[in-house]
Order: C-alpha cells, then sequence, then structure tokens
C-alpha cells in the first residue's frame, strides 16, 4: 500500500516538537533563536560573547525551512517559551509571531535609537539591516547593458528563456523569496497570480530554474556555462559573486516611471514574551542593534543596509531614497497573509 504523503506544515511541526523537546534549558546566558544563516550571525555571537562574558545558546535553521521553520518552533513554545531573543531574515514571519503574541515590547532605549519608520506599529520588534531583492546578471552573456532586464516581471516575459538566455529563481516556498512573492500578491493579487504562474510555466519548460535558495541562484548566474543570463536573488547573496571576481553585474528593479521600487527585506529582532533570561536578552538584543552591530554587517561580505542614515555603510552598500527607489510594503498586511498564499505557490512549484 502507498504510504500517504507527509504534508511540509506537519514535518515542520514534527521538527519543532522534537528541537523543543531536545533543547538543552540552560540557567545561565541567554537563548538566541536566528533563521539569519548560521555563517553571518554566529561571528556576531562571539563577539558579543567576547565582549560581555555572556553565553549565547544559538538555534538556526536550513536554507530549506528558512524562516519558517523558526517561527513555527516560536510559536509553538509561546506557552512555555525557550527562546530569549529572535533574530529574524525577514519581516513576515515576525509580524505573524507579533500577532500570536510571541513577542515582547522592546525596551525605549532602542525605540529611541532608531527612525519611526524601523520600529514595528506595536512596538514589539525592530527593523534593520536590509537586503534588496535584485537581479544579478552575467555580463559574459550579456555584454551590452541596454540589453539587461530591468524589472522582476522579466522573469516572465518572453524575452528571455532561449540559449544563453535562460533564467534563475529560487521557489517561492521559504525565506525572503516567499516573502517577496506574498508582498507581490498582497499589493496586487491577480498581477502577482499571473506572475508567479508565467514563472512556473516556464521553469517546467525549462526556461526558468527554479532552485531551493538565493545562494543557489547566484550559483546559477555567474557561471556563463550554466547559460543563465541573470536570476533575481538578494544583495548579499549578489555580493558573494561580485568580490569572488565572476563576470556578473547587479541591476535594482523596477525604478522605472510607474514600476514600484526595488524589493527591500529588513532583518528583525525581538524579546521573546516571558523568555527565561529577560535581563540577558534585553543585553544581546541592544548589542544586536546597536550601530556598531549594523555598521559591522553593512562592511561584512553580505553587505546589508543600514536603516539609520548616520551608519557609516561602503560604497558598493546602495541606500534606499538615496541611490535607489525602494517599494512600499505593508508588513502588517504582509504577515497577516503569511499562510494566505502558500497552498497557491506550493501548488505551482511542488509538483
Amino acid at each position: 500500500m502507498r504510504k500517504p504523503a507527509i504534508s511540509v506544515a506537519v514535518c515542520v511541526l514534527i521538527a519543532a516538537v522534537a528541537a523543543y523537546l531536545l533543547w538543552p534549558r540552560t540557567t545561565g546566558g541567554v537563548n538566541l533563536y536566528c533563521s539569519v544563516d548560521q555563517d553571518q550571525f554566529q561571528p556576531l555571537v562571539a563577539e558579543f560573547e567576547r565582549q560581555t562574558g555572556v553565553h549565547v545558546a544559538s538555534q538556526g535553521e536550513t536554507e530549506a525551512s528558512r524562516s519558517v521553520g523558526i517561527a513555527s518552533k516560536l510559536d509553538y513554545e509561546r506557552e512555555n517559551p525557550v527562546a530569549d531573543v529572535f533574530w529574524g531574515n525577514e519581516a513576515m514571519n515576525t509580524v505573524f509571531l507579533r500577532d500570536r503574541g510571541v513577542l515582547a515590547p522592546l525596551p525605549p532605549a532602542v525605540v529611541a535609537s532608531f527612525p519611526k519608520s524601523a520600529i514595528d506599529a506595536k512596538g514589539t520588534f525592530v527593523l534593520f539591516a536590509g537586503r534588496a531583492r535584485v537581479l544579478l546578471v552575467n555580463t559574459k552573456l550579456l555584454p551590452d547593458p541596454r540589453d539587461w532586464p530591468t524589472s522582476v516581471g522579466d522573469l516572465a516575459s518572453g524575452r528571455w528563456g532561449g540559449p544563453g538566455r535562460g533564467m534563475a529563481v529560487a521557489k517561492p516556498l521559504t525565506g525572503t523569496t516567499y516573502t517577496h512573492a506574498v508582498a507581490l500578491l498582497v499589493r496586487d493579487g491577480d498581477k502577482a497570480k499571473a506572475f508567479w504562474e508565467a514563472v512556473a510555466a516556464k521553469a517546467a519548460k525549462g526556461e526558468i530554474k527554479a532552485v531551493p535558495g538565493n545562494g543557489a541562484v547566484a550559483q546559477q548566474v555567474k557561471d556563463p556555462a550554466n547559460g543563465i543570463a541573470f536570476g533575481l536573488t538578494d544583495t548579499d547573496d549578489a555580493r558573494v559573486a561580485v568580490t569572488e571576481g565572476a563576470p556578473v553585474a547587479v541591476v535594482y528593479p523596477d525604478q522605472g516611471e510607474g514600476q514600484p521600487g526595488t524589493f527591500v527585506t529588513p532583518n528583525t529582532v525581538a524579546l521573546v514574551r516571558g523568555g527565561p533570561h529577560p535581563e540577558a536578552a534585553r543585553r544581546l538584543l541592544a548589542w544586536l542593534v546597536s550601530r556598531e552591530t549594523e555598521e559591522r554587517l553593512a562592511k561584512s561580505e553580505i553587505a546589508n543596509i543600514p536603516v539609520r542614515d548616520d551608519v557609516p555603510a561602503p560604497p558598493h552598500v546602495k541606500r534606499p531614497g538615496k541611490d535607489f527607489r525602494a517599494a512600499a510594503v505593508d508588513w502588517d498586511a504582509v504577515g497577516a497573509s503569511r499562510d494566505r498564499w502558500a497552498p497557491f505557490l506550493q501548488s505551482l512549484f511542488e509538483r
């Protein structure tokens, strides 16, 4: 007899229960749950420990469950919290957790150190250190800038997909690509549905490589032998390809008249309501969102975008409002729609 398929949601719940049972209950230090890439957050955690002497027990996640796994774990534990601090790699799941009652109010000093636009309207999380969703172009395959794509919508365009003009995108099921997909669907449901249906159809024909994550998109684009002319990815993954010397260029999309602007997804940091180490948690949160930490993230290889104008950043870190126009995003609406569009996208990209 054929065994019934187990849904992604059930797998995530099983993983959350197992992690909850196995997670060590520390009596000191602070517990951090983080959906940022481990090689990105661990050096900062180590520096915090070195400077303060406070031990951090950290819980990360894989790219396959990016953002979804940690959020599900925090939601499962909300009546008996294990984590003290949540550092998210995007804002949609953070809004979801806020609305589920998982997050605690921010300390007033943290609120005062950021512009109002970077603080959750309900005062539970801070937006910082963003990444833009950009088009990474292979300049060997597309040597003339006049031939480069200029919009996310070019993924669905008939101009692309032939020999040497393939495309790549992460499947919009987890991580920042799912957040981006939901934001597009919230903005204009009919238009975005048609767009993702067209992308899935092109993927089925081999014109688009639908890969597991944004890092894989950059890998596809940077080698001309793959025949991938451009891909949609995050600035941190694009920056890695640039620093490696690959024949690539970065395009900030949708900057033309009547276009929405480039989607920017910020990191978020919040306190977990009822976390076991509240004093150490406030200390870690303040350190993570400090100007010094945000500057370090901007100057690192991931090139995060500071949300505060007075935080220095290298010239290659482009800033919204100065170097490009960012898309307006209603994060409350995106967070409220987190689960609404999952079945639609799964029907297209889990075949």
